[in-house]
C-alpha cells in the first residue's frame, strides 16, 4: 500500500448462513436419545406435569415418520414465540445466573435447568420438519412451522438447494383464535410435531426412553425433598407403551451398606455410615494433612486424590513415595462447592438378593442431579465417569467399588456449584478450570471412604462366621461329630458304618496335618520374602551409591586430583555402608528354614536390639526406640521371635510416618514374671472396630499392604502355644500389642 493510498477500514457483522443452524444441531446434541431428552426436560421447565411422546405415521416397513412431544406446561404466548423462542442464545438466562439469581418456574418454582437458550435445536437432530403448537392460559394458541430442508441440504449430493442467508429465510406462524391442538383442561401447554425424521426408531428403543424418563428425577431419597409432579408416557402408534419396572426404591430399603453426607466448599467431609444396626459418623478434613482421618482412610495413597491433589516434594524418593513427610496439598484447594451424596452398597453373595434385584444392579450406577433433575449421560450403562471400572483394572482392585454392587445419588445445585454447568453437547459437565475433574475426583474420595467402612464390616461378619472353628482339623471333628450323632438315629448297621467312617477320618486327618505343615512352610516363606524384599531394597540402594563414589574416586585418582583426606572419607563411608549390608544380612539368616529348625533360649532383648540394627535408616534420628524392664528368654528357635518383633516394628514405623507427633516414640516394654512384653507407638493407634481384623489374614488398612504381617506373627506364635492381642496396657497413645508368652 503506498504512502498516498487510503487506509480502508470499517465495521462488519457476522451474517451466517442458514445451515449453521444444521450445523449448531449436530454439535450441541450427540444423538437422538438426548434429542428427546432435552425436549423432555423443556417441558419440565415449563412447568409440565404430563408429558406425551408420541411415535406415529408408519412406513411400509414399520418405521414411524412423526414425533409428537406434548405437554400440559405453562405453554407460550405469540410474545414468548416471537420475542423469546425465534431468537436463540438469549442472555436473559444466563445473564440472571452470573449475578446469583436463580430463575424458578411460574407456577411449581422448579428451578429452570437451561442456561444457553439453545435447547431447541434438538429438534434440528430428530427431522427436517417442525409443527410447534403452544398456548398460554388466556392466550391464543401461535402455530408455528419451521422447515429445516429450507436451511441446509448436509447430504454429499448435488442438488437444486440455493444456500441461504440465515436472516433471508421466513418461518411461517399464525395465531389460532379457536386452538387446534391445545385442548386439555388446563388450557395451556405446547405441542411440537416432528416430521420427516432424521433417525430411524423401533419400538424396543422406547426401553431406553422410558428408563432415562424414570431415572429424570430421583427416587425418594432421606433429606432430599423432590415432588413426584412429573410424568412421562409413551405412545407407539397411538397404543401406551407399557415399560419395565425400574422401580428401586424396595432394593434401596434393604441396603446393607448405607453411606450419606456432603463434602462443603473447604473440602470437609461430614458422612454418616450405616451397618444393620452400627450406626458410624464421620468427619474427615480432605485438605488437612493434620487430620487423622486423612491417614486412618490412606486419602494420601489413593490414586484419583493423588493425582488431582496431592504434590511430592522429592519425586524421586522410592520408597513410602507418600508418606507424611514426603507430599503437600496443592496450593488452590478445589472450588468446586459443597456437594450432597447417598450411596447404598450391596453384597452380590447375599441370598437374600433375588434375581431380579441382581439385575437391577447391573443397571444402575451413581447418578448426578442438578436441583433434583438428571445430568446426562452420568450413570448410564458403560458410561465410566468415575472411572472405576478403569481404576479397578490399572490399581488395586479393593480400592474401589464395582458399579454391579453400588447405587449412587450425587446432588449439585445451580446455587452451590455455578461452574459444574452443562456441556454444550449436553454429554455431562464442562472442564470449566479443571474443576469437573476435582469434583469427580473428591466423589471418588468420598466413595473410597465408604468402601474402608464396608471392607471392615465384611471382614467381621467372616471372622464371626469362622469363630466356632479354630483350625481345619476343629472343622472337620465337628463334622465327624455331627455325621456320627446323625446315624445313630437311623436303623442301619450302625458298627460296619461307623467302622468305615473311622477310615474315612484317619485318612482326611492325615490330609488336614499334611495341609497344616503346608501351610507352617507357606507362613516362614511368607515372612521371611517380606523381610527380603527389605534388605534386597536397601542394599542395592547402598551399592548403586557406592558405585557412584567409586567411579568418581578413581576419576580423581587417575587425574592425580584427589586428596587424603577425600580417600579416608570414601573408605570411612564403605566401612559404614559394608557395615550395614551385613547387618541387614545377617538379621534375615535366622529366618531361613534350616535356621529354623534350632531350639534354643532366645533373648527377646537381643533380638529387638537386632530388629533396631535391621530399621537403622529409618529409626535413627526420626524415632525413638526405647526399652524398659527385665529381658527373658523364650525356648524357640531365633527367627520365629525375629519375624514377630520386625513385623510389629515394621507396622509402627508405617503408621508413625503417617502421623504428625513432632516426638516418635516405639517402646518395648518386658514383663520378665509375667512372660510377656508389650510393643507400643505414639502414633494413630488402631479402631475398635478393627481390632478384631487385623489378625486376620489379608486384611490390611495400609495402602499397599498384603495384610500378612500380624497374621503370620499371631500362626507362629500359636505354634509355641503364645499369642498375641491388642494390649489392654496403653503405654504410649497409639498401637500397643502384647505378646504373651506360656510360663515355664
Amino acid at each position: 500500500m503506498g504512502d498516498t493510498d487510503e487506509q480502508k477500514k470499517g465495521k462488519i457483522p457476522f451474517r451466517p448462513y442458514a445451515r449453521l443452524i444444521s450445523v449448531l444441531g449436530d454439535q450441541l446434541i450427540s444423538d437422538k436419545w438426548v434429542g428427546v431428552i432435552e425436549l423432555v426436560k423443556n417441558s419440565y421447565d415449563a412447568d409440565a406435569e404430563e408429558v406425551d411422546v408420541s411415535f406415529l405415521d408408519f412406513d411400509e416397513k414399520g418405521f414411524p415418520q412423526t414425533i409428537e412431544i406434548r405437554d400440559n406446561g405453562v405453554g407460550m404466548s405469540y410474545d414468548d414465540v416471537m420475542n423469546k423462542w425465534m431468537k436463540p442464545a438469549t442472555p436473559h438466562k444466563l445473564n440472571k445466573k452470573k449475578k446469583g439469581e436463580l430463575r424458578y418456574t411460574p407456577e411449581k418454582k422448579r428451578v429452570m435447568q437451561g442456561d444457553k437458550g439453545v435447547g431447541r435445536f434438538a429438534i434440528y437432530k430428530l427431522g427436517d420438519y417442525i409443527e410447534l403448537f403452544t398456548k398460554k392460559k388466556n392466550n391464543e394458541e401461535v402455530y408455528l412451522t419451521l422447515n429445516f430442508e429450507e436451511y441446509a441440504d448436509d447430504d454429499f449430493e448435488e442438488s437444486d438447494h440455493k444456500d441461504l442467508f440465515l436472516d433471508e429465510i421466513e418461518n411461517e406462524w399464525r395465531v389460532n383464535p379457536s386452538p387446534e391442538e391445545i385442548k386439555n383442561k388446563q388450557k395451556q401447554g405446547t405441542l411440537i410435531r416432528i416430521k420427516n425424521l432424521r433417525n430411524s426408531w423401533k419400538e424396543k428403543d422406547l426401553e431406553k426412553l422410558a428408563k432415562a424418563f424414570f431415572q429424570m428425577i430421583p427416587p425418594k431419597l432421606p433429606k432430599v425433598n423432590v415432588p413426584q409432579d412429573f410424568q412421562v408416557q409413551q405412545y407407539w402408534d397411538s397404543k401406551k407403551y407399557v415399560s419395565d419396572d425400574y422401580s428401586i426404591e424396595k432394593l434401596l430399603e434393604d441396603v446393607p451398606f448405607y453411606f450419606e453426607g456432603f463434602v462443603d466448599n473447604n473440602g470437609v467431609l461430614s458422612a454418616t455410615y450405616i451397618h444393620n444396626k452400627k450406626r458410624k459418623d464421620i468427619v474427615v478434613n480432605l485438605f488437612n494433612l493434620k487430620d487423622d482421618g486423612f491417614w486412618n482412610y490412606s486419602i494420601n495413597d489413593y490414586g484419583p486424590f493423588q493425582d488431582q491433589f496431592i504434590e511430592l516434594v522429592d519425586p524421586n524418593k522410592k520408597t513410602s513415595k507418600y508418606s507424611r513427610d514426603n507430599i503437600r496439598l496443592v496450593e488452590n484447594k478445589p472450588d468446586v462447592g459443597e456437594f450432597m451424596f447417598f450411596y447404598f452398597g450391596y453384597n452380590l453373595q447375599d441370598q437374600q438378593l433375588t434375581a431380579e434385584d441382581k439385575k437391577k444392579l447391573r443397571e444402575t450406577s451413581v447418578y448426578l442431579f442438578r436441583d433434583n433433575v438428571r445430568v446426562y449421560p452420568y450413570g448410564e450403562i458403560g458410561n465410566d465417569w468415575l472411572e472405576l471400572s478403569k481404576k479397578r483394572g490399572e490399581k488395586k482392585v479393593g480400592d474401589y467399588f464395582s458399579y454391579n454392587d453400588l447405587i449412587g445419588f450425587v446432588f449439585i445445585t445451580q446455587e452451590q456449584n455455578p461452574d459444574l454447568r452443562d456441556a454444550a453437547d449436553r454429554e455431562g459437565l464442562m472442564n470449566v478450570r479443571g474443576k469437573k475433574d476435582d469434583f469427580v475426583s473428591l466423589i471418588s474420595t468420598t466413595l473410597k471412604v465408604m468402601k474402608d467402612e464396608v471392607d471392615i464390616d465384611k471382614a467381621l461378619e467372616k471372622v464371626k462366621k469362622e469363630q466356632p472353628f479354630k483350625s481345619l482339623s476343629d472343622k472337620f471333628d465337628s463334622a465327624y461329630k455331627s455325621f456320627q450323632s446323625e446315624i445313630t438315629k437311623d436303623e442301619i448297621d450302625q458298627q460296619k458304618t461307623l467302622k468305615k467312617a473311622k477310615i474315612l477320618f484317619d485318612a482326611t486327618n492325615k490330609l488336614v496335618k499334611k495341609s497344616k505343615e503346608d501351610v507352617q512352610i507357606t507362613h516362614e516363606l511368607a515372612g521371611t520374602g517380606m523381610a527380603v524384599e527389605k534388605a534386597t531394597h536397601d542394599t542395592i540402594t547402598i551399592l548403586r551409591l557406592l558405585r557412584k563414589n567409586t567411579s568418581d574416586i578413581i576419576s580423581k585418582v587417575e587425574k592425580e586430583e584427589i586428596t587424603t583426606e577425600e580417600i579416608r572419607d570414601f573408605f570411612k563411608d564403605l566401612e559404614e555402608n559394608l557395615d550395614f549390608i551385613y547387618q541387614e544380612l545377617s538379621v534375615l539368616q535366622p529366618l531361613f528354614r534350616v535356621a529354623r529348625k534350632v531350639t534354643r533360649n532366645v533373648s527377646i532383648l537381643d533380638v529387638s536390639n537386632r530388629v533396631k540394627k535391621y530399621f537403622k535408616k529409618e529409626l535413627e534420628g526420626k524415632i525413638a526406640f526405647e526399652t524398659e524392664g527385665d529381658d527373658f528368654t523364650v525356648s524357640t528357635n531365633t527367627g520365629l521371635i525375629l519375624q514377630v518383633i520386625l513385623n510389629l516394628m515394621d507396622n509402627s514405623i508405617y503408621w508413625l510416618n503417617q502421623s504428625d507427633q513432632s516426638k516418635k516414640v516405639i517402646k518395648l516394654k518386658l514383663d520378665k514374671d509375667e512372660r510377656t512384653f508389650v510393643f507400643a507407638d505414639n502414633g494413630l493407634g488402631i479402631d475398635d472396630e478393627i481390632k478384631e481384623l487385623i489378625f486376620t489374614e489379608f486384611y490390611s488398612r495400609k495402602a499397599e499392604g498384603r495384610g500378612l504381617g500380624l497374621y503370620i506373627a499371631k500362626e507362629l506364635l500359636d505354634r509355641i502355644d503364645a499369642d498375641i492381642l491388642v494390649s489392654e496396657q496403653n503405654i504410649l497413645p497409639g498401637a500397643n500389642f502384647e505378646v504373651k508368652f506360656f510360663k515355664e
